[in-house]
């Protein structure tokens, strides 16, 4: 599901807030092919409002968004870890993103998926290709992006949470 409603991420932010988060949710624009741009607007919006570490979450068109901008700001050190939701590779003949762009992400990487999305295949080599740090989540059925919400939320929320604690720890962020 990739509707660019905000309102689906309406159980992460929820729970994640509880847990002194700074949490920015932005819509994109829907007549651009790479929404990442819109996502580094977003950043920079953050990182003026006084963020100091960010993950970068996204599903679907979200989650290529959250890859393409971490691998194009290797040098940001605000950026300090990114998750993807059933992001592809590829899309009706179109290349996300290459070997060299993957493997080239150093932070830690977390990605989400269902066993039996259409892109379950995409993210179980996405994984391969990226070097640690790294973690792989697997959830029953075939839920897409924010569906797996619906159908996994704690599972979700408890790995999501704990990504974010380890890589934050990681800074000594009280």
């Amino acid at each position: 599901m990739d509707t660019n409603d905000q309102s689906e991420w309406d159980p992460v932010v929820n729970a994640l807030l509880s847990d002194r988060y700074m949490i920015l949710t932005y819509d994109y624009l829907e007549h651009i092919e790479d929404q990442s741009r819109t996502l580094e607007d977003a950043v920079s919006f953050i990182i003026e409002a006084g963020a100091k570490r960010i993950i970068l979450v996204g599903a679907s068109r979200g989650g290529v968004a959250s890859i393409k901008a971490a691998a194009r700001n290797s040098n940001n050190d605000s950026i300090v870890g990114v998750v993807a939701l059933s992001a592809p590779i590829e899309y009706e003949g179109t290349i996300f993103y290459h070997h060299r762009e993957l493997s080239g992400i150093k932070i830690p990487k977390l990605l989400i998926n269902s066993e039996d999305d259409d892109g379950a295949k995409d993210t179980r080599k996405m994984f391969d290709l990226f070097e640690a740090p790294k973690e792989l989540l697997f959830c029953p059925g075939d839920a897409h992006g924010t569906e797996l919400f619906h159908k996994e939320r704690e599972s979700i929320l408890q790995k999501l949470r704990g990504f974010a604690e380890s890589v934050f720890a990681a800074y000594a962020l009280d």
